[in-house]
């Protein structure tokens, strides 16, 4: 899937009029499916270490978690038993509609590890952490905010996959994303 994204999808959405998911910034591809991070394009700031923060990183914007853990598969075993025995599942996580190109390596703990499997919301008072990326989390309430360029994307993505492999969301959930489609269209 990674491959055919950069091929069909991505190959020409590495500056920044598109940019990387979470702060705009732009990238240069490197190897197969990855990419090298141009920090002063967005004006973003390491948190970690620089090396694996310019990496790119390829996001599940609903968290492989969020649709794993309503599978039996993930109770039996977590996400390798999901991979190694459930088909369906490796359809969710190679669905290309829910992948997106994000800044850093996910071991690094930047932009994409910290958000981790964190449910989206609005974090006004949270400060920015990557120097003038927008998007911020909050580590003790579990939660995310992306930039606002993204929110309507976000949220139509979500909406496809739970409805494309019924999945369960919370009403909170549910009532900020429909927030998002309508404040940020296509």
């Amino acid at each position: 899937a990674k491959v055919e994204l950069r091929q069909k999808v991505y190959y020409d959405r590495n500056t920044s009029e598109a940019g990387d998911l979470y702060c705009g910034c732009d990238w240069k591809w490197v190897g197969r499916s990855g990419g090298r991070v141009d920090f002063a394009s967005c004006g973003y700031e390491v948190r970690a270490q620089e090396n694996r923060a310019q990496r790119i990183e390829w996001e599940h914007v609903l968290p492989a978690y969020a649709f794993g853990s309503q599978r039996q598969c993930w109770q039996n075993g977590g996400r390798k038993n999901c991979i190694d025995t459930d088909p369906v599942f490796r359809k969710m996580e190679a669905n290309m509609h829910n992948l997106a190109v994000s800044v850093g390596e996910e071991k690094a703990g930047e932009v994409n590890a910290d958000r981790s499997n964190f449910r989206y919301g609005v974090l006004p008072s949270t400060p920015m952490q990557y120097g003038a990326c927008p998007t911020r989390t909050d580590f003790q309430q579990r939660v995310t905010e992306p930039r606002d360029q993204v929110k309507g994307a976000v949220a139509r993505i979500y909406f496809y996959m739970h409805d494309r492999y019924g999945l369960s969301m919370s009403r909170a959930q549910q009532q900020l994303l429909m927030a998002w489609d309508r404040q940020y269209p296509v």
